[in-house]
């Protein structure tokens, strides 16, 4: 997947796959105003109108629907909306964001951009768990309906209402990336048929799918470097970055960040994923300080420091030196972010095909991604798992 700036749009290796905009983050949020434009790895012969391709289509319905559920079930085949169509030279970036084709258009270059990522991680193509009874996932881009879901053959988007305004989660990467995690788990382990009272499919389907949205937004360049930009590099998950994370538009960032281990949430299934997010998001920030360490960018004493319990006067002191060093070599800072983004997603993706959706557990769980992760993301997933009391230290 590559997400490219303007000026790097004419180079010449960029002429395969199709051009649209997305934006990381809703175009309401304070500084993401204005979508990247991305390139999906998709030829433009192989792009219809709506848009629809062999593996999805979107549909964008003129009368309100009333959302699918069991006893409904696409395809829809009431009145729609024009469907959205390509320009001149097949690509969709043409299309204006303030136009009601955008939505379609936008849901469509969000669901394959996640989709793109965790292939690649996978290391072969994602088939539908529903695809012996419909072929492809039909998107309806807008539903007037406070609401997102995905299901049997369907990614559904509604929209937020705050003050009589609006607001389409078809324009909500974070919330199509969510989605698009529960039908990558349910196409990778299938669907559970005789879930057992201990079992935790629903709470790491939740957790999956928060890190799935995590991850993915990770993969847009200027996230990266907005989110670097905005610490001066620090990433720690120490007084601070709670503090940033809750004023912060970076959402995704915001929903990991938590200190809740098992013994402490309920049963409740997206309170009972937060231990499972938040490990991983330890994680993530423990590997990117390894990678900082291994390219001379921090003192080798940060890899001996809990983090979770560093003294006020040591964190003003990385604080600092890490502001110095990130002011100096900030590409360093992003190269060591992907590394560790992709270490992490790489083993999440690998637990994927031992997991037995019935007799799930998240200890199985956490197992499995430490078993599929390479050294040394095992041993800080291992650690970062037994502290939140999902696993127990071996």
């Amino acid at each position: 997947m590559r997400v490219l700036r303007d000026d790097a749009l004419e180079s010449g290796d960029q002429r395969l796959g199709t051009r649209f905009w997305i934006f990381p983050q809703p175009p309401f949020i304070p500084g993401y105003e204005q979508p990247d434009r991305v390139w999906l790895p998709i030829p433009r012969d192989e792009i219809g109108e709506g848009p629809s391709d062999a593996m999805m289509y979107v549909v964008d319905p003129v009368y309100d629907k009333q959302p699918y559920g069991f006893d409904r079930l696409p395809p829809f085949r009431g009145a729609m909306h024009s469907p959205a169509t390509p320009g001149p030279d097949r690509h969709f970036d043409y299309i204006s964001p303030d136009s009601r084709a955008f939505l379609s258009v936008h849901a469509y270059a969000c669901v394959h951009f996640v989709l793109s990522i965790w292939q690649n991680y996978i290391g072969r193509p994602i088939r539908w768990f529903f695809d012996q009874t419909f072929p492809r996932l039909e998107i309806v881009s807008f539903v007037n309906w406070d609401n997102a879901q995905a299901g049997y053959g369907f990614l559904e988007l509604g929209c937020s209402d705050t003050d009589g305004i609006r607001r389409p989660y078809a324009l909500n990467f974070d919330t199509i990336a969510h989605e698009i995690g529960h039908l990558i788990l349910l196409s990778e382990t299938d669907v559970p048929t005789a879930l057992t009272r201990e079992g935790d499919f629903f709470p790491f389907s939740e957790a999956f799918s928060d890190v799935v949205s995590l991850i993915s937004f990770l993969h847009f360049d200027s996230a990266i470097d907005r989110l670097l930009r905005r610490t001066k590099g620090n990433l720690l998950l120490y007084n601070e970055l709670n503090r940033f994370a809750e004023t912060s538009p970076e959402s995704q960032i915001r929903l990991a960040t938590n200190f809740r281990r098992m013994s402490e949430v309920t049963r409740e299934v997206h309170d009972r994923a937060l231990p499972f997010v938040g490990a991983i998001f330890d994680s993530i920030v423990e590997i990117y300080h390894r990678e900082l360490v291994a390219r001379d960018c921090a003192d080798r004493g940060l890899l001996d420091i809990d983090l979770r319990h560093l003294a006020r006067d040591d964190f003003e002191r990385f604080r600092t030196a890490t502001a110095e060093a990130f002011r100096i070599k900030p590409m360093i800072f992003g190269l060591a972010l992907r590394a560790a983004r992709d270490a992490v997603g790489q083993a999440l993706a690998g637990s994927l095909r031992t997991l037995d959706p019935d007799t799930l557990r998240l200890d199985q769980a956490a197992t499995a991604v430490i078993a599929a992760a390479s050294q040394p993301a095992a041993t800080v997933l291992e650690s970062n798992f037994v502290w939140r009391e999902i696993i127990v230290s071996r």
